[in-house]
């Protein structure tokens, strides 16, 4: 009796410490599982702005919840510096400078040694110079193009940004010292000859360089268009150096400004397309006369809302088109090529007898579209536009073709825009 009345007892002992052990564990269980009180947004309490936070509390990542998207960088401009680029807070186009500042670094006869122009590819790095950057960008989507021909060309960013804050890319190339061009009103000197410079009322005058503002890849799904842009910069690098110092000139002296990709955003899509980020057509963003009325109608009626064509809400509601817009206000550019495909033909707008041809290429004349560089620049504002329409969108011509292109335009601007007095 007395034994069973002691294992009672242990039996007692040990419910009882059974018992505690198990209210110990649910108060000390939900203490370290659920969290303490937090912020009002839910966070854990102490954790820093921005952190994320674990189901229970305990914080997630080291890292925000969202990044802010950074801005690709401006290098070389303090238009660039100035407009916030590199931060996250700038999507938006820099803002435009005054016309005296608006400047991309030009390249002048004999101004840039080999080692410059021919760089060892491994030794620019998109961190170092601005054309590695535009090259890293934007090669992979360009036909016929090497990479020592990308970085050759040695691009500049503008300061200007693509409606998705891509860099505009731009260059120049003009002469040292500017060379004579023959006048349209030649006049007789004192020994009875004509001198080979231009004479206004008997006294020699070096006239200024003829302004031309090359643009390409406007639609982003025209890959050739940019190419052929960018193979155009070495072939008036290297038409200076050839003609530099030369009596009379081969050709007029000419400032060329280059902007080989206007539409970064639509040529770098997963599949590239005409439109720009916004969806709009920027060749048919441009403020020609009766833009309100004639732009929508002509999308609707005659594209039949074709999307590849929408002209956007408002003449220049683009950051590309008001960056071509400045320059031609900045500018002031005495001749456009604007260059497209794949309709293999020439097209003109504007003063002057077109060029019959260039190279393959002969003129057939497209019409004229409300909202069109064409129309705006060549009609509106008096300045010649040719339109290159090349073959194909994809596969560049052979580098004859390249080559001949160049010299027919180079002709033609000699005989037309010079001895006509254009530029003058």
């Amino acid at each position: 009796m007395v034994r069973g009345r002691g294992l009672a007892s242990l039996h007692g002992a040990l419910g009882v410490f059974v018992g505690l052990g198990l209210l110990a564990v649910a108060v000390w269980v939900p203490v370290q599982l659920w969290p303490a009180a937090g912020s009002a947004s839910g966070g854990a309490a102490g954790a820093p702005a921005g952190v994320a936070t674990g189901v229970y509390g305990r914080v997630a990542s080291p890292w925000p919840a969202s990044l802010p998207l950074q801005a690709p960088p401006v290098a070389g401009t303090q238009q660039g510096k100035a407009s916030g680029a590199g931060t996250g807070d700038s999507l938006q186009p820099a803002p435009m400078k005054p016309a005296a500042e608006a400047t991309p670094p030009a390249t002048t006869a004999g101004g840039a040694t080999d080692a410059e122009v021919h760089a060892d590819t491994d030794a620019q790095t998109s961190a170092q110079t601005p054309a590695a950057a535009a090259c890293d960008l934007l090669l992979p989507r360009l036909p016929g193009l090497t990479r020592s021909q990308c970085l050759a060309t040695r691009l500049q960013a503008s300061g200007a940004r693509s409606a998705q804050g891509r860099p505009l890319y731009w260059r120049d190339v003009r002469q040292t010292t500017a060379q004579p061009r023959p006048h349209p009103r030649l006049q007789p000197v004192a020994n009875g000859t004509v001198s080979s410079e231009a004479v206004v009322g008997g006294a020699a005058v070096d006239a200024a360089p003829l302004r031309v503002l090359v643009v390409g890849a406007m639609h982003g799904d025209e890959l050739t268009a940019a190419t052929l842009a960018l193979r155009w910069i070495a072939m008036a690098e290297a038409e200076d150096v050839a003609h530099e110092g030369a009596h009379p000139p081969a050709h007029p002296t000419v400032h060329w400004r280059f902007v080989p990709v206007l539409n970064p955003d639509g040529l770098l899509a997963p599949k590239p397309t005409r439109v720009n980020a916004s969806g709009v057509d920027l060749n048919r963003n441009f403020p020609t006369p009766g833009w309100a009325q004639e732009a929508p109608a002509y999308w609707e009626k005659r594209t039949r809302k074709d999307p590849r064509r929408w002209p956007g809400p408002e003449p220049l509601s683009e950051p590309e088109s008001r960056f071509l817009h400045q320059q031609m206000d900045q500018f002031r550019p005495q001749l456009v090529v604007s260059i497209h495909a794949p309709y293999g033909v020439l097209d003109f707008d504007g003063p002057h007898d077109p060029p019959a041809r260039l190279g393959r290429l002969r003129m057939d004349k497209l019409g004229v579209f409300p909202g069109s560089l064409g129309h705006y620049g060549g009609l509106h504002r008096g300045v010649p536009v040719v339109t290159i329409e090349l073959e194909h969108a994809l596969r560049m011509p052979p580098d004859a073709e390249v080559r001949a292109m160049w010299r027919d335009l180079r002709q033609w601007m000699n005989t037309r825009l010079v001895l006509d007095g254009q530029g003058l």
